[in-house]
């Protein structure tokens, strides 16, 4: 079975982290990382970056710190992981949902820009499987209404918008170091922000709320959030070739886009916009009109083929849980539902090898006559 996400671990990634344990830097907040935040601080280019746990728990962090509650509404994409917006509803703000587009599987910017107003305490970007959200369109008007702008660039390390790294546009901006995402710890997360005051809370937030004048006492109730050693030493050695990874995710692609390209089956998310080229986190493939089959019923197919996938992110609208929780939807949910019900990624992750890629190619075209 090719596998949909097989990291890849060099020998200086397993140096780096030997070195870790060698020097019994694995807990707290240890030298890697130091080293990793100050290194993130450089690479985009932001004042304040906080290594913590895992992406989900950066997300946690900054609608805490933000202190976004009962009788606050914020803007978020029908089209994401439950994590964006988990913590929004365990809070009990009022998620307004915004549909994808078509060809970047974003949130629709223009919808987010009619949907502002004096009302909505924050918006969560999400950049989508390697496009970026169209940000230009609405961050004037969020920031002149006060409403934070959070980029939930999870997906999106070293993607560029306009020239800038996703993740140092919004007011506050969130990673991901999972083991499928560009660089990976295994686990782990980071947030990175400008704004000193917010800085600082997350930093007491992250680490249980130590009071300054008396560590075992506690003014706030805070989170064991730290990242550990081992992560954020593995993490920093692969950011130091992130641009090769990129480079790699790229060509997977276009290894994909010239096999697949005249597929009767398939659609693709664009390779470039107005404002960004295509990193490709994950290959997604968007199953057609003409494809009698579903994703989940094609799913099946393909790994009996021997090819294993992911189905696309289950949309805010269709998940069980939504009756449960205040949630408006600002238009129909069509696009993002349509994702979820006919989309699939497939092998991309960035230990796949070009033969597995053209053994996927090669079982796409058999399922045809399955």
């Amino acid at each position: 079975m090719i596998p949909v996400s097989r990291p890849e671990v060099t020998e200086k990634d397993i140096e780096a982290v030997t070195q870790a344990l060698r020097d019994t830097q694995i807990s707290g907040e240890s030298a890697p990382v130091r080293e990793l935040e100050s290194s993130l601080s450089a690479y985009l280019g932001i004042d304040n970056v906080m290594a913590v746990a895992n992406g989900t728990t950066a997300l946690d962090l900054v609608f805490e710190a933000l202190d976004l509650g009962v009788g606050d509404t914020v803007i978020v994409p029908n089209f994401t992981i439950i994590s964006s917006v988990s913590n929004l509803l365990r809070r009990g703000v009022q998620l307004l949902t915004i549909d994808s587009l078509e060809g970047t599987w974003c949130m629709n910017s223009n919808d987010v820009d009619d949907a502002l107003n004096e009302t909505i305490a924050a918006v969560v970007a999400v950049h989508m499987y390697g496009l970026p959200v169209n940000l230009d369109t609405f961050i004037k008007k969020s920031r002149a209404l006060g409403a934070t702008l959070v980029e939930d660039s999870a997906e999106s390390l070293g993607l560029e918008y306009n020239g800038r790294r996703c993740g140092s546009l919004g007011d506050v901006s969130t990673f991901s170091f999972f083991a499928n995402k560009i660089i990976s710890g295994g686990e782990g997360g980071a947030i990175a922000t400008n704004n000193l005051l917010l800085a600082n809370e997350i930093k007491s937030l992250r680490n249980l709320y130590f009071s300054p004048k008396e560590r075992f006492m506690h003014e706030k109730l805070g989170w064991n959030a730290r990242m550990h050693g081992l992560s954020a030493a593995l993490a920093n050695s692969q950011l130091s070739r992130i641009d090769d990874l990129r480079s790699r995710k790229k060509a997977a692609a276009k290894r994909y886009l010239d096999g697949l390209r005249d597929h009767p089956w398939l659609d693709f998310q664009s390779e470039k916009t107005d404002y960004a080229e295509n990193d490709y986190w994950v290959f997604g493939i968007l199953l057609n009109s003409d494809c009698p089959y579903g994703a989940s019923e094609y799913r099946a197919i393909l790994r009996n083929l021997e090819v294993d996938t992911r189905r696309f992110f289950c949309p805010i609208s269709l998940q069980p849980l939504a009756s449960d929780f205040s949630i408006k939807h600002f238009s129909d949910n069509n696009i993002s539902e349509n994702l979820w019900h006919r989309g699939l990624y497939i092998p991309s992750g960035n230990g796949v090898t070009n033969s597995e890629i053209d053994q996927t190619i090669e079982a796409i075209w058999k399922s045809v006559n399955v």
